[in-house]
């Protein structure tokens, strides 16, 4: 199944003008502007993809919520398990919805920084760079953007 969905990738990158022959890695510019090619032009704009990223944001974390008040999943320390009668094939499943709907916020994500002109590899940069900065002077723990 994995081998399908990497040429399935593959493919599509291709369609679009993209290729990453030379390791196999997709850059998180490359997504965006793969991403952005199935955008429809009536969402080309702030408020659906600010608003939606929420949305998605939401449906992400409500498939989590919805299981854990079925009995169906738990929290344990800081990792999400299945209860101990949980059939593992329905498991499976979840978690593969849940990598779903990850993949739609980072759609999401991507369609935002694309409106308001930003590229999306760059972002990812300016975060890194932000959270170095706090590591080294002690400030990762904190509140405010400006600690």
């Amino acid at each position: 199944m994995a081998a399908v969905v990497s040429m399935l990738i593959s493919l599509n990158m291709l369609e679009m003008g993209l290729s990453n022959e030379d390791n196999g890695v997709l850059t998180l510019g490359e997504y965006q502007r793969a991403a952005m090619g199935t955008c429809l032009p009536e969402s080309e704009n702030f408020a659906y993809m600010m608003l939606n990223l929420v949305a998605e944001l939401g449906e992400l974390s409500g498939k989590v919520a919805k299981r854990i008040r079925k009995g169906r999943a738990l929290v344990d320390g800081n990792e999400l398990l299945p209860e101990l009668d949980e059939v593992w094939e329905d498991w499976a499943e979840f978690e593969s919805g849940l990598r779903s709907e990850a993949g739609d916020v980072l759609w999401q994500l991507s369609g935002l920084c694309s409106v308001l002109g930003w590229d999306l590899e760059e972002v990812a940069r300016e975060n890194l760079a932000k959270l170095a900065d706090r590591r080294e002077r002690g400030k990762i723990d904190g509140e405010g953007d400006r600690r």
